[in-house]
């Protein structure tokens, strides 16, 4: 696997562990979060329609201009069609409402990783561990970003970070894995691919 072909691994595991679009509007007290069109984008996304979820996450945004979530939402499903602009503008949008509002941060990051801006990246997820240090996707963010600048040791002291306040992460433990087998560590690297396969089954059990 090149490098690049890593990174895009690191950044979509990173995609996929954005919170679905009703966390993030519950996760502000705003009229946004008891909207109707919450649910409508939920069932939207959940039925794999990414281009109707879209459509009608723009009309929330624009219901709710002064709404973090709303926005933040928005960027949400933009980025996940690679619409970066309209992404980056929402996110954006969302932090000149609340500075402090993490999950912008995330959305940003995932957004300059995507687009090789590393060093960007790198700035938007140092911003998510300041405000959300227990939450393991800045960690991870950071250590894709160090992976892909070649910082071998950094990227693998962000991966243990990642571990440590999130054990229970199966993100975590495959970007340890991918950062221990990058250090030549092959056996740490094993042992944390098993721990993230453990950790898959356990998820895909309960979801049962």
């Amino acid at each position: 696997m090149s490098s690049t072909q890593g990174q895009n691994a690191s950044v979509d595991q990173l995609i996929k562990k954005l919170p679905q679009p009703e966390a993030v509007a519950g996760s502000i007290s705003d009229p946004a979060a008891r909207d109707p069109l919450v649910k409508q984008i939920v069932d939207a996304a959940k039925a794999m329609n990414f281009g109707n979820a879209l459509a009608l996450s723009q009309k929330l945004a624009a219901r709710y201009p002064k709404s973090a979530a709303a926005q933040s939402i928005h960027g949400q499903l933009a980025l996940a069609l690679r619409h970066f602009a309209e992404a980056s503008a929402a996110f954006h949008k969302a932090l000149s409402i609340q500075p402090n509002f993490a999950f912008a941060y995330v959305g940003l990051g995932l957004l300059e990783a995507s687009q090789n801006h590393i060093n960007a990246a790198l700035s938007d997820f140092r911003q998510v561990t300041r405000l959300v240090p227990q939450a393991d996707v800045g960690w991870i963010g950071l250590s894709a970003c160090a992976e892909k600048l070649g910082q071998k040791g950094a990227g693998l002291d962000y991966a243990r970070h990642a571990t440590a306040v999130a054990p229970s992460s199966f993100a975590a433990w495959l970007q340890l894995s991918r950062a221990e087998g990058i250090s030549g560590n092959q056996q740490e690297a094993s042992k944390a691919l098993a721990r993230a396969n453990e950790l898959r089954r356990k998820a895909k059990t309960t979801q049962r």
